[in-house]
């Protein structure tokens, strides 16, 4: 059997699944801005950053409302809404952070 650190993060990252492709590809649209426009890097990053938490944010409000019946079956579980919400969106941001600061010091 699992322990529950470890059942909790398969079920996060079952719920995770759901976004991230859509998350990623903002991440991976910063970066490529960041990446490409090297002599504006230092007016986008405060933009990206915003605009990363704000269709962070979105995605994730997005992902409760279309599977609000499913959100019973990970809160039966022990997860709720805002565990949820924050270990994603804590990893989330925290992939973006890393990727930002790698395309950040190429420039």
């Amino acid at each position: 059997a699992l322990s529950q650190p470890m059942r909790n993060l398969k079920l996060i990252a079952r719920f995770y699944r759901g976004i991230f492709v859509a998350n990623f590809l903002v991440t991976v649209v910063s970066v490529f801005a960041i990446a490409s426009h090297r002599n504006q890097a230092n007016k986008l990053i405060g933009t990206f950053f915003w605009g990363k938490l704000v269709t962070l944010a979105l995605m994730i409000y997005f992902a409760f409302v279309s599977r609000r019946k499913e959100l019973y079956y990970y809160q039966n579980l022990g997860l709720s809404k805002q565990k949820l919400a924050l270990t994603i969106s804590l990893f989330d941001f925290g992939l973006w952070l890393i990727l930002i600061v790698i395309a950040y010091s190429l420039v």
